[in-house]
């Protein structure tokens, strides 16, 4: 097994039809278990044969068998539904998609500043990331509470949210939030309304006073 910083192949040059790599970083920033994230890819060669009986054209040419006919209605539904979000939109179905994912992001940028607005303005909460364009999704710690406990109190006001460093275990030591378990991450999407965000802004703002075990 070789390990590189970086490693390039082409199909052909290898004398196959494919060639199928893989890289998980291990040893020291790692992350937990001496493992880190891992990334992968696949290259077929442009004149890659296919199996006699199959046709010469895509996707046939790969997926010999039978259609998943169930998921390839459930993918048409889905783009539907996302095409229909904006109940104003008209035109084509490309159109309207765009249209309506305009507006969510529009609606959901209204709900994050309500959302980030009300924590930062609480004197015991941090909030992490000042990008001036970003995802309805804010990361945040309370003092005195490790983030565990936090989305425990909110869970038990019908409010989930994510605890941990989700992922971004670096991030996470370069924040010097590692060791004290990470921060709490809370996003908004386009079904949520003010009223959830002020439930989340109301239970976190208890957090100031109340004595979580």
């Amino acid at each position: 097994m070789a390990e590189a910083d970086a490693l390039a192949a082409e199909a052909h040059v290898l004398g196959g039809d494919a060639v199928a790599v893989g890289q998980q970083r291990r040893g020291a920033g790692a992350g937990q278990g001496g493992r880190g994230p891992g990334v992968g890819g696949l290259q077929l060669a442009a004149d890659a044969g296919e199996l006699a009986p199959a046709p010469a054209g895509v996707p046939g040419r790969f997926e010999r068998g039978t259609a998943a006919f169930a998921d390839l209605a459930g993918v048409v539904a889905a783009v539907e539904h996302l095409a229909g979000l904006d109940t104003a939109a008209t035109g084509t179905r490309r159109e309207r998609v765009l249209a309506s994912m305009t507006a969510v992001e529009q609606y959901e940028g209204q709900l994050f500043a309500r959302l980030l607005g009300g924590l930062a303005s609480m004197r015991h909460v941090t909030v992490y990331g000042k990008a001036p364009r970003r995802a309805p999704t804010a990361f945040f710690t309370v003092a005195g509470y490790t983030p565990r406990q936090v989305a425990d109190w909110l869970a038990g006001r019908q409010v989930n949210v994510w605890n941990g460093d989700n992922y971004a275990w670096e991030l996470a030591g370069v924040l010097g939030l590692r060791e004290s378990g990470g921060g709490v991450r809370a996003g908004l999407v386009h079904y949520n309304d003010e009223a959830e965000v002020d439930r989340l802004l109301a239970a976190v703002a208890e957090l100031s006073s109340a004595g979580v075990p």
